[in-house]
C-alpha cells in the first residue's frame, strides 16, 4: 500500500501601505514582510532548486494569500527589498568594526553577509525580482500545488450567518488567484481551517475539488470515519476533505518542541533592539521606531550565559536529527494506519505548517524542510499533493462535518477578546451594508462605480483575522487598530456619499493610489445570494 505525505505551507499577509509618510509610518511592517522574503520565499524557492539538483522528490503544497501576491508584484516593493539587503550589507561592516574582538560573532556576521550575498543574487539575478513568477514556474514543473484561499485571512464561521460575505471572500480569492496564476486551482485554503456546515456547498459552487480540514471536523462528523484521518472523504456535494495532522503544531511548537532546542537560533534577540540606536544608523532612522535588523547572534540556550552564541553548524546537525525523528513519527503513522485500512489503495497523512509562525520562532525552519524531503526518500514515503488523490473522488466515504478550526481548543474561541472584540459590530454592520448597496446599485457607472468598488475592497480588507489577532496579542496593536479603523471610515465614507449622492473625487482618488490591490474589484460580489 502507497504511503503518501503532503506537505501544505501556508503564508499570511496583509496589504501595507508604502508610498510617502506611509511608508516611515509602516516601516516595521514591511521590514517584517522583507525578513518573509529572506527567511521563506527565497530559500523555499533555492530549497526546490537544491533537491531538483540531488534528484530528491520534491511536492508540496502552497498557499500564496493574494494581498501577498499583490505586495510581492509591486515593482517599489521590489527595489525596496534590494535596498533592504543593501542597508544590511552596510550594517555589516559596522558589526565587524563593533565585535572584532569575539571571534565567534564575527564568525555569525560573516555568515550573515555570506546570506545577504545569496539572497541579492537570487532574488535579482535568479528570480530577476519576480518571485510569484517563480512560483508559478515551480507549479508548472510540478514541485508545487498552489491553493487558493480568501481574498483576506477571514475566518469564515464568524460570517455563517451571512453567506454573501462568505462567497464574496471565495470569490475574490478566486479571482485573484486566476489574475496571477492564470488557472483555476483544485483545491481551496480554509483560513485556520475555519469550518462550519454549510461552507462545503459555497467552496464548491466554485468549482474548488478539495479543501483541507482540521482533524476535528472529520474524525467528530456525523458518522466516524471508517479510516479516520488517513484517507479522504467527502461531503454530500463531493467536496473532497482532507484531514490535517493534528500532532504537528505541538510537536513544532509544544512545550518540548522542536523549535526550542538550544543550538536553534533565538529570534527575540536582535541588535536592533538591544543596541543604541546611534549604533544602528546604516539600517534604522534614528527618530524612527525600532525593528529586527536580522543580525541575531545569540543562541536559544538561556542557562548558560557563557554557551549562548549562535553556532550556525551546530544548528544544522540538530536539524538533521530533528527532521529524521519527524520522518520516522510519520512513517511509524502510516505503517500503524496502513495495517488497519485494508479496504483502500494508499494512507495519508497532511501536515500544515503556518510560515509566519515558523518565521517568528524557528530560523532554521526552510533548511528542515530540505532535510525532510532527503529523509522521506530514505524511508520510501511517497512526496504528494493532494490534488495527486482526487481521481476516486466519487467513490469516497460521505459524512458531513462538524465545525472545527485549528486554533484555540478546536473552535477558533481565542480569536475574539476583551481587546479586540468592538472590531466585530463595526465589520457585521458595514457588510450589511455592503450588501444593501451591492442589490441599491446594481448597473451603476461612472463615479459611483469606483466608489462601490473602493467599499468592497475595504470591507474585505477590514474582515482580516490578521488585523484582529494583532490587536489582541499586542503584535503592532496601534497599526493594526489604525489600519482597521482607516478601512471602516473609508467605507462609511463611501456610504455616506452614495446615500447624499455627493462624490469627493479628490478623496476618492486618494484612496485609490493608496490602496491600490484588486484593481478589477467587482462589488457585486456582496449580492445577495438566493
Amino acid at each position: 500500500m502507497l504511503k503518501n505525505l503532503v506537505f501544505v505551507i501556508k503564508a499570511k499577509q496583509d496589504f501595507i501601505r508604502f508610498y510617502g509618510d506611509e511608508k516611515k509610518k509602516n516601516a516595521p511592517l514591511l521590514n517584517s514582510l522583507f525578513e518573509s522574503i529572506s527567511e521563506t520565499y527565497i530559500p523555499l524557492l533555492n530549497m526546490i532548486e537544491n533537491l531538483e539538483k540531488d534528484n530528491i522528490p520534491c511536492k508540496f503544497g502552497l498557499v500564496l494569500p493574494p494581498l501577498l501576491c499583490t505586495m510581492l508584484e509591486e515593482s517599489e516593493i521590489q527595489d525596496m527589498y534590494v535596498e533592504y539587503l543593501e542597508k544590511q550589507i552596510l550594517l555589516s561592516a559596522d558589526e565587524l568594526s563593533r565585535c572584532s574582538s569575539d571571534s565567534y560573532i564575527v564568525e555569525n556576521i560573516h555568515n550573515k553577509i555570506k546570506e545577504v550575498e545569496i539572497l541579492k543574487d537570487s532574488f535579482v539575478e535568479k528570480y530577476n525580482k519576480n518571485l510569484i513568477k517563480a512560483f508559478s514556474d515551480c507549479m508548472q514543473k510540478g514541485y508545487i500545488e498552489l491553493l487558493a484561499t480568501c481574498g483576506s485571512d477571514v475566518f469564515l464561521p464568524h460570517y455563517a450567518d451571512m453567506k454573501e460575505v462568505v462567497s464574496a471572500q471565495i470569490e475574490t480569492g478566486l479571482h485573484a488567484y486566476k489574475q496571477t496564476f492564470g488557472e483555476l486551482p483544485d483545491g481551496f485554503w480554509l483560513p485556520e481551517l475555519g469550518y462550519c456546515p454549510g461552507i462545503e456547498k459555497i467552496i464548491k459552487s466554485y468549482g474548488f475539488t478539495y479543501t483541507i480540514l482540521d482533524s476535528r471536523s472529520v474524525l467528530l462528523s456525523d458518522d466516524i470515519p471508517e479510516n479516520g484521518i488517513f484517507y479522504p472523504v467527502r461531503t454530500e456535494n463531493f467536496l473532497v476533505l482532507f484531514a490535517n495532522d493534528y500532532s504537528v503544531e505541538n510537536e513544532l511548537f509544544g512545550e518540548q518542541g522542536i523549535v526550542h532546542a538550544s543550538v536553534y537560533r533565538n529570534e527575540n534577540r536582535d541588535v536592533g533592539f538591544e543596541l543604541p540606536m546611534s549604533d544602528l544608523k546604516s539600517f534604522l532612522e534614528e527618530d524612527g521606531i525600532r525593528y529586527s535588523t536580522g543580525f541575531k547572534y545569540w543562541n536559544k540556550c538561556y542557562n548558560d550565559q557563557n554557551n549562548n552564541i549562535y553556532s550556525e553548524n551546530a544548528a544544522k546537525e540538530q536539524v538533521q536529527i530533528d527532521a529524521k525523528k519527524f520522518i520516522n513519527k510519520r512513517l511509524q503513522k502510516l505503517t500503524e494506519a496502513e495495517k488497519l485500512t485494508t479496504s483502500t489503495d494508499f494512507v495519508t497523512l497532511v501536515c500544515t505548517f503556518d510560515a509566519g509562525k515558523l518565521k517568528e520562532n524557528w530560523h532554521e525552519a526552510i533548511y528542515w524542510f530540505e532535510c525532510l524531503f532527503r529523509e522521506a526518500k530514505k524511508a520510501s514515503l511517497n512526496m504528494a499533493t493532494c490534488n495527486e488523490m482526487l481521481s476516486k473522488q466519487y467513490n469516497l466515504d460521505k459524512h458531513t462535518p462538524c465545525y472545527a478550526a485549528a486554533l484555540g481548543s478546536g473552535y477558533g474561541e481565542n480569536l475574539l477578546s476583551k481587546k479586540n472584540n468592538w472590531m466585530m459590530r463595526y465589520i457585521r454592520k458595514a457588510s450589511e451594508r455592503m450588501v444593501d448597496l451591492a442589490d441599491r446599485f446594481p448597473n451603476d457607472t461612472g463615479l459611483k462605480t469606483r466608489l462601490l468598488n473602493l467599499g468592497a475592497k475595504e470591507l474585505i480588507l477590514s474582515q482580516s483575522l490578521n488585523l484582529a489577532k494583532s490587536i489582541s496579542d499586542d503584535d503592532f496593536p496601534t497599526f493594526s487598530e489604525e489600519r482597521f479603523l482607516n478601512c471602516i471610515e473609508a467605507f462609511t465614507t463611501v456610504f455616506d456619499s452614495l446615500g447624499s449622492n455627493v462624490v469627493s473625487t479628490e478623496w476618492l482618488t486618494t484612496i485609490e493610489c493608496k490602496d491600490n490591490f484588486y484593481p478589477w474589484m467587482n462589488y457585486r460580489i456582496f449580492s445577495k445570494k438566493k
